[in-house]
């Protein structure tokens, strides 16, 4: 696949900018709150759930991470490619209902294979909505603005992120229980998935309204089709980067999955605590943390530090060792230090997510940045969708076989993650430093 880079100048004259891509841009942010809260929902719950059902934390690992990943893992380089050959806002409608309505109906789950399925089908519509997001703030913003647009999305995220506990602590001190024909008496956590669910449909139908704009930045030339097979070449020629980079994300997010997958349960157990005594405390130190990490991030990826040798992988070697604090949460006096511990991960993801989202899409020609973000999604979704949540409960129960000791198991899953997240961007950004790369010749230049 060869590579033309557009003319500088009239190319970041030609993006859309914020003031024409407002609309789009507020619904990106609403489609990112709502798969956050979608996502979270199963670990905020895990504890009724469990109950309920009656699973083992196996089982509750099985729905909180395999469920969830296994046909987005699957699925998910088809969706990329599906995203850089379709229309984008059409791609992020039907993706939006899908995932909805399957939240919604998954919550009315009577056994742990129902809910299986239909945690599955959660997953893969939300597969398809982050390569289409990025795909489309790469082409409606200049290089020079991307970290910052990202930033404004993935604040949704965590917005999401913090109203996953807020909406469900509040549903369940309020005893909500629902009546529905033909099935009865609806108790409050799963009351919570069907009021959580059924917001997004309308969401999706706005999204028919957007404009989907030129695809712009990095070109391939007519003399090569954009398959994956030429796809997967490029990034070849330069995995001496991307390898050690797309290792350390997923590294991180073993660690990061792995404890948000089990906090509302680890807060429980550890401070012998119901959901709805701690939900508005763990809500704000998510939206806090999460929204100062999105803030900072979006002008650390663009800040002159990011654009000097080795480019934004010298900030990403240093998060996961701003994040360790939150690996030792088990030995906090309270619930108020803990979460404290918590924000450290909490805040520092965001920035890495903005850091790692952007250098990919300025690393890549403008028809693979569907098909590159979801192979970022898929080399981090299976080890750590499903590797972060089992393991930790693999260790809980049959390790140290004491189902109160969660935290002691995050510890032993997460510190090590970190520590080897940190090694692998360094080792990335060595490469790139070097020249590794056969990407833009922009990524990491020196000031």
């Amino acid at each position: 696949m060869s590579i033309e880079a557009s003319p500088p100048a009239p190319a970041e004259a030609a993006y859309p900018g914020f003031r024409r891509s407002w609309w789009a841009m507020l619904l990106l942010f609403l489609a990112a709150n709502l798969y956050s809260i979608d996502k979270a929902i199963v670990g905020v719950l895990a504890e009724p759930i469990r109950g309920d059902l009656g699973l083992s934390d196996v089982q509750m690992s099985l729905l909180l991470g395999l469920a969830y990943t296994l046909l987005s893992a699957i699925c998910g380089l088809w969706l990329g490619s599906l995203v850089d050959r379709h229309t984008r806002s059409r791609v992020l409608a039907g993706a939006i209902i899908i995932w909805s309505l399957s939240t919604a109906i998954g919550g009315l789950a009577r056994d742990f294979e129902t809910f299986f399925v239909f945690r599955a089908l959660v997953g893969l519509g939300e597969a398809a909505v982050a390569p289409a997001a990025m795909s489309l703030i790469a082409d409606m913003f200049a290089p020079s603005q991307r970290g910052r647009a990202l930033s404004a999305y993935l604040i949704g995220a965590t917005m999401g992120t913090a109203l996953s506990s807020v909406v469900p602590g509040m549903i369940l001190r309020a005893d909500l229980h629902l009546q529905l024909p033909g099935y009865g008496i609806v108790v409050p956590w799963r009351s919570a998935f069907l009021i959580c669910g059924l917001c997004g449909p309308v969401i999706g139908l706005l999204f028919l309204t957007v404009k989907e704009p030129a695809r712009r930045g990095l070109a391939v030339t007519a003399e090569s089709a954009a398959n994956v097979g030429n796809k997967l070449r490029f990034l070849w020629r330069s995995r001496q980067v991307f390898g050690p980079m797309l290792a350390g994300f997923c590294m991180f997010y073993v660690a990061f999955i792995g404890l948000t997958a089990w906090l509302s349960a680890f807060l429980s157990r550890r401070f012998d605590m119901p959901l709805q005594d701690f939900a508005n405390g763990l809500g704000l130190a998510m939206m806090v943390s999460g929204f100062a990490g999105y803030i900072a991030g979006g002008f650390a990826a663009d800040s002159r530090l990011a654009r000097g040798p080795g480019g934004r992988l010298t900030l990403m070697l240093l998060l996961p060792l701003v994040a360790l604090p939150a690996a030792f949460a088990d030995f906090a006096p309270n619930v108020t230090v803990a979460l404290i511990a918590i924000a450290t991960i909490t805040f520092a993801t965001p920035i890495l997510n903005v850091s790692m989202n952007a250098t990919v899409q300025d690393l890549v020609p403008n028809d693979m940045r569907g098909f590159s973000y979801a192979l970022v999604a898929v080399t981090s979704a299976l080890p750590a969708g499903i590797g972060g949540p089992l393991v930790i409960a693999f260790v809980t129960e049959h390790v140290l076989l004491d189902h109160d000791a969660i935290g002691r198991s995050i510890l032993f899953v997460c510190l090590p993650a970190l520590l080897a997240s940190s090694l692998l961007f360094a080792v990335a950004r060595r490469a790139a430093v070097r020249g590794h790369t056969t990407a833009a010749p922009h990524a990491f230049q020196t000031n």
